[in-house]
Parts: structure tokens; sequence; C-alpha cells
């Protein structure tokens, strides 16, 4: 059903985390669940997809109902949910519902992006999002991932004019949205 290679536990993906330096993606779905079932049947299957997961992931699918254990250690509500953990299964980032391919592999960037900045690897977060800048700046995700790049830049260097630079190019290419007005501070 997939092209995607699924490891058979958290313990496997936790050890190719360690000796890959990659992140954990936990993938928790339902077999009634419409939203896991396109995503299964549709981009999972998706080569570029599954070329983004398995390249940067040590990649992991939990079943809700036959792993509760899991379930209630993520505190997993609703399906599909999408997880990513440091080695140690320390969640630094979530998602929840189903995206066709491209829109999936835009999150899948942008929740990197987000995952590597809150594990304080901040040349790792700025290339996830700069792909979204330069491959999707029209998507839904780019304001939010242009504000992060900012922020990124920031913690990374200490330098301040990052934030103000960032504010005055999502004033002009993203002006009213939420994520330029947050930005606004920085003006």
């Amino acid at each position: 059903m997939s092209g995607l290679k699924w490891l058979n536990s958290f313990e496997a993906a936790r050890n190719m985390a360690i000796s890959t330096k990659k992140l954990v993606l936990i993938f928790f779905h339902s077999p009634s669940c419409n939203g896991c079932k396109k995503t299964l049947e549709k981009t999972f299957t998706d080569q570029d997809v599954a070329d983004l997961l398995e390249g940067d992931f040590a990649c992991v699918k939990y079943t809700v109902t036959q792993d509760e254990n899991m379930t209630a250690c993520y505190n997993v509500e609703w399906t599909p949910t999408f997880v990513i953990t440091d080695s140690e299964g320390r969640e630094l980032e979530r998602w929840v519902g189903y995206l066709p391919p491209d829109e999936f592999i835009t999150q899948v960037h942008l929740s990197e992006g987000l995952a590597e900045m809150h594990a304080k690897r901040f040349k790792a977060a700025e290339a996830a999002f700069e792909w979204i800048i330069d491959h999707k700046p029209d998507s839904e995700a780019a304001p939010e991932a242009r504000y992060y790049m900012g922020v990124a830049l920031y913690k990374d260097t200490g330098d301040a004019r990052h934030l103000e630079r960032t504010w005055e190019t999502m004033n002009k290419r993203y002006p009213g949205n939420n994520w330029t007005k947050k930005a606004a501070a920085w003006s």
C-alpha cells in the first residue's frame, strides 16, 4: 500500500536516529479514519514524499487502537497525527490532518524546521525554512516559514538586524498576514 519503508518499532527508529543523526517521525493512524486512508494511499505512495521522509527521518507508524501506550504517551486525540521527536522520544513538533502530497511536503519542511529550532540546530532549521521560501513562496506555510527563518537567523547569529529585515520582507511580500503582524514587533 505504501512505498515508504517503515521501521517496526520506536526502538528501531531511535537506533536509526542515533546512528544517522535524523529526527524520528511517528505517524498515528486509525483503520476507520478516511484522512489516514488517504494519507496511506495517496500521500505516502508519492515518491517525492517517500524520498523526503526516508532521507530526513527514521519513520515509524502506530495504529491508535492497537498501540494505546504510544497513543497515550503522545496524547493523540485525532488521526492522522504526525509527531516529530528526537532520538530520546522527546516531542519537538506535531501536526494533525490529511494533506495531499504537495502540501504534505511543505508541511514536513515547516515542521522539520520548527523541530530543528526546538533542538537548537539553527542551520538545519534555516535550511528547512529556506526550502519553503524558495520552492513554495505562495503557500500558506510561507509566511510562517519566513517568520521563523528570521528567528533562526537571529538565534544562530545574535544579530537583531535579521529580525528587522524579516519584518521588512514580510511587510512587502505578505502584508496583512498574521505572521507579518507578529513580525511587526521587529520594525
